[in-house]
């Protein structure tokens, strides 16, 4: 690497650095828990006809989560008890690749993961872009989503990742094959 090359990766590590904003990791993690919150919410809704007839429980419990730069905190989980069957509802995260937080639903025949998403999302994208030895590659800047743009949508299995929009069919679905399989 030549020092003009070196200069120039210099300045753009320099430059980028006093662009960025620095994050707000209480802040991050302070929306995460409303959003789990109205996640909950959501889900209780669906299930309110058939936990005021008796049919099913469900019981929230606190779980301990560690996460880099925001630490360890405490969060909701949710169970659903169908008959003799315990489904479990664990937030995994606010610091997800490609979300802005993850929620894992586990049964006796599997786990579904329900991530928090772009409104307009339907999957995950990855760009790679070569750049040749004397190249240097573009500055590529991601779009800042809104708080407000990001709802709870349903991850396909890997390896063709899709997002499913969460509705009472879909949850539906997928507490079935939970349960099910």
């Amino acid at each position: 690497m030549t020092k003009e090359q070196f200069e120039k990766f210099v300045e753009q590590r320099d430059r980028a650095s006093k662009e960025a904003k620095p994050i707000d990791w209480e802040s991050r993690k302070r929306d995460w828990l409303e959003d789990l919150a109205g996640f909950y919410s959501t889900i209780e809704g669906y299930l309110a006809e058939y936990k005021n007839s008796g049919k099913l429980k469900v019981e929230r419990s606190r779980v301990s989560l560690t996460e880099q730069y925001i630490g360890t905190y405490q969060a909701d989980s949710m169970a659903i008890l169908i008959g003799s069957d315990k489904v479990t509802l664990v937030p995994v995260g606010t610091l997800i690749i490609g979300a802005r937080g993850r929620v894992d639903m586990a049964g006796p025949a599997g786990t579904v993961k329900f991530i928090l998403a772009g409104r307009d999302s339907d999957g995950i994208r990855i760009s790679v872009t070569v750049a040749g030895e004397n190249q240097p590659g573009p500055e590529v800047q991601p779009r800042p989503i809104a708080r407000e743009e990001f709802v709870w949508k349903i991850a396909t299995p890997p390896p063709r990742i899709r997002f499913i929009e969460l509705e009472p069919e879909t949850f539906f679905s997928a507490l079935t094959e939970v349960v099910d399989g």
